[in-house]
């Protein structure tokens, strides 16, 4: 079981309804394509992690490379683990308006899916570098306003 983990940017411009299709897109052809892992867009950004036949994974992490939709993709992680560390492909998103509710709720259901898949059962990198990419990510800053 090969896996790729990345970041990038949303292009400028993309919008709420477009990211939406991108993951339920993502979702169909994954699942398709027995490639599982885990999708979060957060503040215009995306951690993504890729896993399943190692020839699948890489031509659509190239066909990712490609998309418009993505900007400032950095490869964060390769690695052959000996079984899958999710069992189906998952996304983490949402509109709230809120900021607050927004990584409130997004922190509960990466909580779900990492804690609730195979992740734990693997000794290898993949499951830190996601857990420290995604907890920097949904990281909320504590400002204080005086007004």
């Amino acid at each position: 079981m090969f896996s790729i983990i990345y970041r990038s940017k949303a292009a400028d411009g993309l919008l709420d309804e477009e990211i939406q299709q991108m993951m339920q897109k993502a979702s169909h052809y994954n699942a398709q394509n027995a490639i599982t892992g885990c999708l979060i867009y957060h503040n215009e950004s995306f951690i993504h992690l890729l896993e399943g036949d190692e020839k699948l994974v890489r031509k659509l992490f190239g066909r990712i490379s490609k998309d418009r939709r993505h900007q400032e993709i950095v490869l964060l992680n390769l690695e052959e683990n000996n079984f899958p560390l999710f069992s189906k492909f998952s996304t983490v998103n949402n509109n709230f308006k809120d900021v607050s509710d927004q990584v409130r709720h997004k922190r509960m259901l990466f909580h779900q899916i990492f804690h609730g898949a195979d992740i734990v059962k693997s000794p290898g990198s993949s499951k830190l570098t996601l857990w420290a990419q995604v907890n920097n990510l949904l990281k909320v800053e504590n400002k204080l306003s005086f007004g």
